[in-house]
C-alpha cells in the first residue's frame, strides 16, 4: 500500500517531495493524525508543509514505520525524526531509536578496531503486534453497530461507543441491509476480486443511497452473507481472524475465490481441531483439494495414530483406492500416495521414538494385511 500508493487519499508535499498516502493508516496509527485530519484537514486532500522543521527523509521515516512498523534512519536524521515522531504521537518510534542506538553504543565499546555504522534500521520486537492491533481496528469499526454485539459479545473494543471515524471511502451492502464503511486500499489492494467490483467489471455498482453527498461508492455483495463477511474483513485488514466451525466450510470456499492463501491456512488450523475417526476422511479429502498441507499432514499424522479405527472404515478403502487409481500408468507393485505417506510418518515416529518400535511394525503389518485385503500390492 504504501509504495504504490495505490487508493491514496491524501497526499503530502514535503521538500518537493510527493507522498501519496492514506488518511485510515495514518489514523489508525496515530491520534494526531487523526485529530488533524477531522479538524483542520478535514476537507483538504493535498497538504504542502512548506514550512516545516523537519526534511522529507525524515517525514519518510516516520510514515514508512506508521505502515510497516519498520524503517531506516540515517544517523545524522536521527533527532530530526525522533521529533517529528514525538510531535505525531509515536512514543514506540522514539522507544525503538533509542534502544538501537544504545545496542550500537554497546557494539561500538566491544570492538577493537573501529567501524562505521550509517543508518540505523528500525524494526519491532518479536511480541510487537501494536500494527495488527491498529489495523483489526479499522476493522472493527468497519462492522455495523448491531452487528458488533452479535460478532463479539462483550469483548468486542468500542462495544458501546458510536463508530469513529476512519476515513472510510467505501460502503458494502451486506445481506442487503448490513453497510461496511470499508477502505479501498485493503479490500481492493488484498484480492482482484474486491478490486474488480470497484472498477465496475461486475456492474455492481450503485448510486450511493445512504448519504446523496458523500463520496463513497456503495456496492452490494450479493454472494457473501454477513457470517463470512465479518472474518474475512477482520483477515484482510490484520491477517488474522477467529473461524467458527460453522462458518469454516463456506470461508474456505471464498478464500479459495478470493485467492488468499492465508485464509485458507486459517481454515485448515480450524479443521485441524475437528479431527476425528468420523471426520478425518472428509477432512483429509478438503485438505487435499484445497491444497492445505499442513492440514494434510496432520490428516497423516491422526490416521497413523489412530490406524486400526481408521482401516476399518470403508471411506478410507475408497479413498487408498482412489489414490491408487490416480497414479498415471501404476503398475501393480507401485506405491499409493496414501500409503508412503503413512509409512514415511511411521518410519520418522519409531526413529525418533526407539521404544516404541514394536508398535511402529505392527502398524506397518496392518498396512500391509489391509493393501492385500482390498487387492493392492503397493
Amino acid at each position: 500500500i504504501y509504495e504504490q500508493g495505490l487508493y491514496s487519499d491524501v497526499t503530502f508535499i514535503v521538500d518537493e517531495r510527493v507522498f501519496s498516502l492514506h488518511r485510515c493508516v495514518l489514523a489508525a496509527r496515530s491520534s494526531f493524525f487523526h485529530e488533524a485530519f477531522e479538524k483542520r484537514w478535514h476537507e483538504k486532500r493535498l497538504i504542502n508543509l512548506t514550512k516545516a522543521k523537519f526534511n522529507a527523509e525524515s517525514f519518510e521515516s516516520v510514515v514508512r514505520y506508521l505502515y510497516t512498523n519498520c524503517c531506516e534512519i540515517s544517523l545524522d536524521n536521527i533527532d530530526s525524526v525522533k521529533a517529528l515522531a514525538r510531535s505525531c504521537h509515536v512514543p514506540q518510534l522514539i522507544d525503538l531509536i533509542e534502544r538501537k542506538k544504545h545496542a550500537i553504543e554497546q557494539w561500538h565499546a566491544s570492538k577493537t578496531v573501529s567501524s562505521n555504522i550509517y543508518r540505523l534500521v528500525i524494526e519491532p520486537d518479536d511480541d510487537d503486534d501494536s500494527i495488527r492491533l491498529d489495523f483489526r481496528m479499522l476493522a472493527e469499526q468497519a462492522i455495523p453497530l448491531e452487528l458488533r454485539q452479535w460478532i463479539a459479545g462483550s469483548e468486542m473494543p468500542f462495544i458501546d461507543q458510536p463508530h469513529l471515524d476512519t476515513f472510510s471511502d467505501l460502503i458494502f451492502i451486506v445481506d442487503e441491509s448490513y453497510y461496511f464503511h470499508v477502505h479501498q486500499a485493503f479490500m481492493c489492494t488484498r484480492t482482484e476480486y474486491f478490486s474488480a467490483i470497484v472498477k465496475n467489471h461486475f456492474n455492481e455498482l450503485l448510486p450511493n443511497t445512504e448519504q446523496q453527498n458523500n463520496e463513497k461508492s456503495t456496492v452490494i455483495l450479493k454472494h457473501i452473507h454477513k457470517e463470512h463477511f465479518i472474518p474475512l474483513l477482520y483477515y484482510i485488514y490484520s491477517d488474522d481472524c477467529e473461524i467458527s466451525t460453522d462458518c469454516v466450510d463456506d470461508l474456505l470456499v471464498i478464500a479459495d475465490e478470493l485467492l488468499l492463501p492465508g485464509l485458507k491456512r486459517l481454515c485448515g488450523n480450524t479443521y485441524s481441531k475437528l479431527l476425528s475417526n468420523e471426520t478425518i476422511m472428509s477432512i483429509l479429502r478438503l485438505a487435499r483439494l484445497f491444497e492445505l498441507i499442513k492440514l494434510e499432514h496432520q490428516c497423516i499424522r491422526f490416521i497413523s495414530d489412530h490406524l486400526e479405527e481408521v482401516l476399518q472404515q470403508d471411506e478410507f478403502k475408497k479413498f487408498v483406492l482412489e489414490d491408487a487409481a490416480s497414479v498415471v500408468d501404476r503398475q501393480e507393485t507401485d506405491t499409493v500416495p496414501i500409503i508412503d505417506d503413512l509409512r514415511f510418518y511411521l518410519a520418522e515416529f519409531s526413529t525418533v521414538n526407539r521404544s516404541d518400535m514394536d508398535e511402529t511394525l505392527e502398524k506397518m503389518k496392518l498396512l500391509d494385511d489391509f493393501l492385500e485385503d482390498i487387492g493392492l500390492n503397493a
